[in-house]
């Protein structure tokens, strides 16, 4: 993975810099961003790791195809509207938005290469 790094700090970055702005109206800091942060950075590389690359520059496929990118981001909007009741179910929900945010940020910052992304 030659750019594995890259994803992971892209996706901490980004997902940490979004949980940050969603908390800014909050009196006190939560440590809700460096969470996120935490959480999103080995998911960064996921998509690698189901679909390795092996010395195959056209190894991306159906999980990093922009059909999946679509369901993810459906996946992701839908967790974004859940309203967990439980500290679990906030938990949970924390946890899906940032690794499935880290996902997404791989996704993005791959369709930007030569390669792109495949439709299915």
């Amino acid at each position: 993975m030659p750019n594995a790094q890259a994803h992971r700090m892209g996706a901490a970055a980004v997902m940490g810099g979004i949980a940050l702005a969603t908390e800014s109206d909050q009196e006190q800091p939560a440590a809700t961003p460096l969470v996120v942060t935490g959480l999103a950075y080995l998911p960064g590389t996921l998509p690698d790791v189901i679909e390795p690359a092996r010395g195959n520059p056209n190894h991306r496929q159906f999980f990093h195809s922009l059909t999946f990118t679509c369901g993810l981001g459906y996946g992701l909007y839908r967790a974004w509207q859940w309203k967990p009741e439980t500290e679990t179910q906030k938990w949970l929900r924390l946890a899906c938005l940032a690794v499935g945010g880290a996902y997404m940020v791989h996704l993005l910052m791959n369709s930007g290469t030569p390669g792109g992304l495949p439709v299915i």
